[in-house]
């Protein structure tokens, strides 16, 4: 069981100050975070985007600050590496605030947004924990006509100032800054659904809207049945660029064609929603597959449960063909390798292991084990495999563990 609590330790708590300038696309932040005791001892590093300038690191008791780029194997990028030196080993909290200012480029400003998201890389994070719950409390300032949004409504709001508050992943905290947004909400009963866009609303939009809401019902009643969707918020910024869910209840489509219409998309929108439970393992080593691989085979439960049977073999069956010739998942060393490879094995392999213990298992106990993992917010493949031999028995899990290991 010691591994179900990997996820449970105390959480570091962060404030942020953000202040926008939306005519030049300029920005400037304070960001002050609260390191629990335990994790305070020696030396602490952040990471922060290249293209952002440090002002300013403050902190009771720092001896020594270095601030240099670096390539970071986990994004194959360079970043700012950000390395404080501390007097002594004291197992006291630490308060860290860094202030800094940057310009968003094209791929995350528009004429009429600006997207302050993961992809942006406009928050500081530990080296490799860039996926470690945060709770934060996040102010922005923008100009007089000017508004901006979260993956939740607002606990606060007067003219040019918004704070919201909420739980993420360390790089999730989420915001859109611009002159407007339209809204769609899901009507009662159900989960409350809405869906925030930049552009005007179009029919399509509507279409995304129900489609959402069916997919959150159906999670809530199968994979989420001991950790339900109680609200959902689809951003769709407009910047036209990727997808990707967020940890806080939501998804930020940037893709100015979205159409649910189109399998591709529906797939797409529910391997992002069900990242609501898979969003746990690390994106810096195998224990990926934990998350994409689990939202990947959970948007094709859902094409099946919708009736589409025939769209869901065949994609299935795309991803088996995919999975042929892979390493093996356990051990897999993604720093060897090439990102179509690493793919292959995060998300083929892992679906293709997935399907073939839910063939082994049956429908019933297969979504039991799903419900389990994603109440206990299973980290690591250790813990995952405890809770299989504890739902389906050791001989079931050694089984698995010969999956994940050719």
């Amino acid at each position: 069981m010691l591994g179900f609590a990997s996820v449970a330790q105390a959480q570091p708590k962060a404030r942020i100050l953000l202040k926008v300038a939306p005519d030049t696309r300029h920005f400037w932040c304070r960001y002050t975070v609260r390191l629990p005791a335990d994790t305070a001892r020696g030396p602490r590093f952040f990471n922060l985007g290249r293209n952002f300038s440090v002002l300013g690191v403050r902190s009771p008791r720092l001896s020594g600050l270095s601030i240099r780029p670096y390539l970071y194997p986990a994004f194959q990028d360079t970043v700012q590496g950000i390395a404080l030196g501390y007097r002594n080993a004291s197992r006291r909290r630490k308060r860290v605030t860094i202030i800094y200012a940057g310009t968003l480029s094209d791929r995350f400003a528009t004429a009429r947004v600006l997207e302050f998201s993961r992809s942006t890389l406009w928050l500081p994070f530990h080296p490799y924990q860039e996926d470690a719950p945060l709770a934060y409390t996040l102010d922005v300032q923008v100009p007089a006509g000017y508004t901006a949004v979260s993956t939740c409504p607002p606990v606060r709001q007067r003219a040019g100032r918004f704070r919201f508050r909420g739980r993420t992943s360390a790089i999730e905290p989420t915001v859109l800054v611009g002159r407007q947004f339209h809204r769609l909400a899901a009507a009662p009963p159900g989960p409350a659904v809405a869906v925030v866009k930049v552009e005007p609303l179009l029919p399509v939009d509507t279409l995304l809207l129900a489609e959402a809401t069916r997919i959150c019902g159906y999670y809530n009643k199968t994979i989420g049945r001991r950790d339900t969707i109680q609200r959902f918020t689809v951003l769709l910024p407009g910047t036209n660029r990727n997808a990707f869910a967020l940890l806080d209840n939501a998804v930020d489509i940037t893709y100015s064609d979205f159409d649910v219409r189109k399998r591709g998309d529906r797939l797409i929108l529910a391997h992002e929603i069900s990242h609501k439970w898979w969003a746990y393992g690390s994106i810096s080593s195998y224990e990926e597959w934990l998350n994409e691989a689990f939202a990947t085979y959970s948007s094709l439960l859902y094409l099946q449960a919708s009736g589409d049977t025939t769209a869901f073999r065949q994609e299935l069956n795309a991803r088996l063909k995919d999975a042929t010739g892979v390493p093996a998942i356990i051990g897999f060393d993604r720093r060897k390798y090439d990102y179509p490879t690493t793919r292959r094995v995060v998300y083929a392999k892992g679906t293709a292991v997935l399907a073939a213990l839910h063939a082994r298992v049956g429908n019933e106990l297969f979504m039991r084990i799903l419900a389990a993992t994603a109440a206990h917010k299973i980290a690591a493949t250790k813990a995952f495999l405890v809770l299989v031999a504890q739902e389906a028995g050791m001989e079931t899990s050694q089984w698995l563990r010969q999956q994940l290991s050719r």
